[in-house]
């Protein structure tokens, strides 16, 4: 994952595929944060950047 990518939570990828709605997220910054964190991501309807573990994201349109 790098930043400008499209993300979604991994257990939402089937409902993506499938053209349901899911939560989406723009990668704003990746790095090492507490808690093994190492992107921080910007929810579509959140004010603020949050942290996550990518391992718990899916890339679902990546940046040029």
């Amino acid at each position: 994952m790098k930043v400008g990518d499209l993300v979604t939570f991994l257990f939402q990828s089937k409902r993506w595929r499938e053209g349901l709605s899911v939560d989406v997220g723009l990668i704003v910054e990746t790095g090492q944060w507490t808690g093994n964190t190492n992107v921080k991501v910007l929810w579509a309807g959140m004010p603020e950047a949050v942290t996550q573990k990518s391992s718990y994201l899916r890339v679902i349109n990546e940046s040029r």
